[in-house]
């Protein structure tokens, strides 16, 4: 293969990336903005979601350490931690939550749903729930459902920072669900605001990075999802967004490390497969 081949390959395998981190909902978006001459969620990621793959910020204790051991992809551990208390799922909402987030990273996704379903419905006013379900929805491919999913949590969220304009939760929930929406000069307006209040969670800067590289402002979606690793380095889509970002900028030695951090906290994820395809180019 010639290096021509090589950088082809490359530029092809890094569209298709940004298409999955979006998923359904901002997919098509993606896809022409980035197949042209050339993460996230929620990420999902996912999402972006994924992300956007995906959108996460620390729960409510006792779900606290399944929030950590998701956000690292130590979902066996993950399992572990909520299993010992599964028992009050029927009733906490952050357990419930916590609950659901186990299932959809087991890629149980209709178990998923019908548990976040049910966490959703617990907690009727939190965003959190409608934009942990619509991540899941976007895995399942259901675009339809994920849209609604996001969109009443941008409308729950609304609701919450009108009626206190320091609710710095719903302010985050509020940027990931734009974001996720495609609405990014609001999701960075709402994550700016949550992060100026609530300067302490690395998550805002995750999501504000990888809002910055699903609109290819690839230099800031550096510097965002480095302050996002330096915080927390357990956040395994930092790497994978930041990776993507550091290809654009032509640093093709960054984005192997970075996606080798992402493969090696997170070698089960469902974008895992696209990225060892990055490095493997990347290395030829």
């Amino acid at each position: 293969m010639t290096r021509s081949d090589t950088g082809t390959l490359t530029r092809a395998a890094m569209a298709a990336a940004l298409a999955l981190a979006l998923g359904g909902v901002a997919g098509a978006q993606v896809r022409q903005q980035t197949v042209r001459p050339a993460p996230t969620a929620t990420p999902a990621p996912t999402a972006v979601p994924t992300p956007a793959a995906s959108a996460a910020i620390v729960l409510a204790s006792p779900a606290v350490e399944v929030e950590r051991l998701l956000l690292a992809y130590r979902t066996v551990d993950a399992r572990a931690a909520v299993d010992a208390v599964k028992d009050r799922a029927v009733s906490d909402p952050a357990v419930a939550l916590a609950l659901g987030r186990v299932l959809d990273q087991e890629k149980k996704y209709a178990d998923a749903v019908a548990q976040l379903q049910k966490a959703a419905a617990l907690a009727a006013a939190d965003p959190a729930g409608q934009v942990f379900l619509g991540e899941t929805y976007l895995r399942q491919k259901n675009t339809a459902a994920a849209t609604a999913a996001f969109t009443k949590a941008a409308d729950l969220a609304t609701k919450a920072t009108t009626a206190n304009p320091l609710d710095t939760k719903a302010l985050y929930f509020l940027g990931v669900a734009q974001q996720r929406l495609r609405r990014f000069d609001l999701a960075t307006a709402s994550l700016t605001k949550a992060r100026e209040l609530d300067p302490s969670n690395p998550l805002t800067s995750y999501q504000l990075g990888a809002t910055a590289a699903f609109q290819q402002r690839w230099q800031d979606a550096v510097a965002e999802l480095t302050k996002a690793v330096d915080a927390d380095s357990g956040i395994a889509y930092a790497y994978y967004y930041r990776a993507l970002a550091q290809d654009k900028l032509g640093k093709k030695d960054q984005l192997v490390l970075d996606m080798e951090r992402f493969l090696a906290l997170a070698p089960a994820a469902p974008e895992a497969e696209q990225a060892a395809a990055i490095v493997k180019a990347a290395k030829r």
